[in-house]
């Protein structure tokens, strides 16, 4: 176990270790529109004779973005994305029923209407091109301003881009770098000198080299939409002398943030790469203007839906250890 964060670091080389969700199309409900293709954060669906279908050999991290945005009901997600041992290994409970089970409270009956938004919110990856007014992005904005923060500190501060041309611009700026790091890390599957290189680095930085980081990062280079037609950007920057975690506050700024697009009648999709695009490249960022003391942590792009996409979907069940009246026990739902 100890050394566990030194196998399998690379997982591209090693496909004996891990397995993929499996999508499943009904052939005699699909009608080949190719909304699952579009919503695919990986790009791992195509059409094909008019009926989509799962491409082998692409990472699926089963989202259920298809299924959600499937208004024909056609598409099913069978089992989770699973990685047996090694650095990246997963933990499931049951990796084949993801649906929450909801406890029964006295006094209480069926969802709240909170319960609702959160359990039925999807993140939606096809956006209409209407604009949306200043003011509404404003509105939502103003819920996460108020937003809990450690020390009430506040750690928060917004460049709204609500604009399609600026978007635009900055897609074009990221675009070589997405490019030359999607094509440097799947290399490794055929240099030694450069998966050498790559699985030291996984062991330093686990949460950058995560294959299906890497295969959503192909999925949004040129002459896709990386914002997905979505007509608003949003960056949620960090104050690093935040008190305690800043990125947890900032984490719970942008979660209000896109509850009340919702119930706005807006959609939302998170967009941590453009977030890591204006980290990484100087430019980016003195174009968008971010100066100390704060960095980019994440962004959301903000819209009016092409495609309803709301919709319960499955999830992992939950780890949980129960520690209640000196005993300890893991509950198994």
């Amino acid at each position: 176990m100890a050394l566990d964060k030194y196998t399998y670091t690379y997982l591209p080389a090693h496909p004996e270790v891990w397995s993929l969700s499996t999508i499943v199309v009904d052939e005699e409900k699909c009608t080949g529109c190719g909304n699952c293709v579009q919503a695919c954060p990986c790009a791992c669906l195509e059409v094909v004779g008019k009926k989509a279908r799962m491409i082998e050999g692409i990472v699926c991290m089963g989202c259920s973005a298809c299924v959600a945005h499937c208004e024909k009901d056609a598409i099913q997600m069978r089992g989770f994305y699973n990685v047996e041992k090694g650095l990246f290994r997963t933990v499931h409970l049951h990796p084949d029923d993801g649906y929450p089970k909801i406890p029964e409270v006295e006094g209480i009956e069926g969802l709240t209407p909170v319960e609702e938004v959160i359990y039925k919110r999807r993140s939606n990856r096809i956006f209409s091109q209407k604009p949306v007014p200043d003011e509404l992005v404003r509105r939502v904005v103003e819920a996460g301003r108020f937003a809990p923060s450690h020390g009430n500190c506040q750690p928060w501060s917004f460049i709204i881009v609500n604009d399609r041309e600026e978007m635009d611009k900055i897609a074009d700026m990221m675009d070589p770098l997405y490019r030359y790091l999607t094509r440097f890390y799947f290399s490794g599957k055929t240099n030694p000198i450069v998966r050498g290189l790559l699985s030291v680095t996984s062991a330093l930085l686990p949460p950058l080299m995560d294959q299906r980081a890497m295969t959503g990062g192909t999925a949004i280079l040129k002459p896709k939409d990386v914002f997905l037609g979505a007509p608003c950007l949003i960056y949620l920057l960090g104050d690093k002398r935040g008190i305690n975690n800043m990125y947890v506050d900032i984490g719970i700024c942008g979660q209000n943030m896109v509850l009340a697009a919702h119930s706005l009648g807006l959609v939302t999709c998170w967009m941590s790469f453009a977030a890591v695009g204006a980290k990484m490249l100087p430019h980016l960022k003195r174009y968008l203007g971010i100066k100390w003391p704060y960095v980019p942590v994440t962004a959301i792009v903000l819209g009016y839906p092409r495609v309803k996409a709301d919709s319960m979907v499955k999830r992992e069940l939950p780890r949980i250890v129960w520690r209640k009246g000196g005993k300890t026990w893991q509950e198994m739902p």
